[in-house]
């Protein structure tokens, strides 16, 4: 019996591999990850800038999970290609393995510009484990650099760096920070409390070039301005690690296109989290990849289960406060109605069509997170008085049928 093949050792993965053990329990599990880690908890990363990671805190699931459950995990084995018409994978070390149903998990890589000085030493983006650890050995000595993004993982960076003691520059190019999931009174609080942490912010400006002879001195911005750095990190965005399905009938777009299922164009081949294009968007983030993976899991073992898509969310705490962002901000959509409520620094909006709520925002008290995004799920009507009146309160009684 050949078995399940999982490429790819993340969230998406052990949701995958869970979901079917639940229904299978004798068709063996594989998978490959190329990493020298069982799979861990990647959003966790930015928070160990300057620390030692403990791997043992940092797992999704303990290595005996794995062994339980008759989940035979290859580590530092990366997949190169795949031949859909036998059933094969072939690995960087020229090995092949045969697999009776296929997921690929295979995740995302960091997106780094084209800017001239990226070759240089200290400059870094942050995705694995090992890139943390390199980093922080790097930095040790160093005391002022920049991070080139201000959005989520921009800001965990600079945050743990300011941590630090660090004297960090955000670049980013949109009109403020977390500019997709943030409005613009929210982002200005938050940029108030960054620079009280020794945060520089500089936005709507790019970075143009990387300056240094073997190493980073400087950076020079679109506006010419130069600002002396000791390490770049790049916080730009990631790309869908699918090269090795090119020239294969397995499509894609930006990422390997799935159905409700999770199946790509291929039968018995499947693909979930970072990697998986589902109705033109890939997500890349960790509530709809485990969803994805689980879908994914339990369809391959046969169930025939139709993905519940995830509102997209993110939960971040930076600058010592909490911030939850959920669904449709209504960017640019002046028919949104809102309800806004704003005391010191705390701050929440809702984002209304047609008096069902589609998004919000909640800065400085996220207690109030599961009732709305349930009510967002559910389309819950709000009434016309609510609304106008901006009587928060009274939305969350509505969110909860009273």
């Amino acid at each position: 019996m050949n078995p399940i093949v999982i490429i790819g050792n993340g969230i998406s993965s052990v949701a995958a591999a869970e979901a079917f053990r639940k229904h299978d329990k004798d068709t063996p599990i594989v998978i490959f990850g190329d990493e020298p880690y069982y799979a861990y908890y990647r959003i966790r990363l930015s928070g160990l800038i300057g620390d030692t990671p403990n791997l043992d805190k940092l797992y999704i699931r303990k290595p005996e999970w794995y062994r339980d459950l008759n989940i035979k995990v290859n580590l530092n084995q990366k997949v190169i290609s795949i031949d859909p018409d036998n059933n094969e994978i072939t690995l960087e070390n020229g090995n092949t393995f045969y697999f009776s149903k296929l997921l690929i998990a295979s995740g995302s890589s960091p997106f780094v510009p084209p800017i001239q000085g990226k070759e240089l030493a200290g400059v870094f983006s942050i995705r694995s484990m090992d890139d943390v650890i390199t980093f922080n050995d790097f930095i040790s000595d160093k005391t002022q650099g920049a991070v080139i993004g201000g959005g989520l993982l921009g800001l965990e960076i600079a945050w743990s760096l300011a941590k630090k003691g660090k004297k960090v520059h955000v670049i980013e190019g949109a009109p403020h920070i977390l500019f997709k999931q943030l409005d613009e009174t929210a982002a200005e609080i938050l940029t108030d409390l960054g620079k009280k942490a020794n945060i520089n912010f500089i936005v709507q400006e790019q970075l143009n070039k990387i300056s240094g002879k073997e190493k980073v001195t400087d950076i020079q911005l679109g506006n010419g301005e130069t600002i002396p750095v000791e390490f770049v990190v790049f916080a730009t965005g990631v790309r869908s690690n699918i090269d090795f399905v090119k020239n294969t009938p397995i499509q894609s777009a930006r990422g390997i296109v799935v159905d409700e299922y999770m199946q790509t164009s291929v039968k018995d081949i499947y693909a979930a989290g970072d990697v998986a294009e589902y109705k033109g968007q890939v997500y890349g983030i960790w509530p709809v990849a485990q969803e994805q993976g689980k879908t994914a899991g339990l369809n391959m073992a046969g169930q025939k289960i139709s993905y519940s898509e995830v509102v997209p969310s993110n939960y971040l705490k930076v600058f010592d406060v909490e911030i939850y962002s959920i669904g449709d901000l209504c960017k640019g959509d002046k028919s949104c109605a809102t309800i806004k409520s704003h005391d010191n620094n705390v701050y929440r909006v809702v984002f209304f069509k047609e008096n069902i709520p589609v998004g919000a925002i909640l800065f400085g008290d996220v207690k109030p997170a599961i009732k709305i995004s349930k009510a967002i799920k559910a389309k819950t009507k709000i009434s016309d008085k609510i609304i106008k009146s901006q009587d928060f309160k009274g939305f969350l009684n509505e969110c909860s049928g009273n």
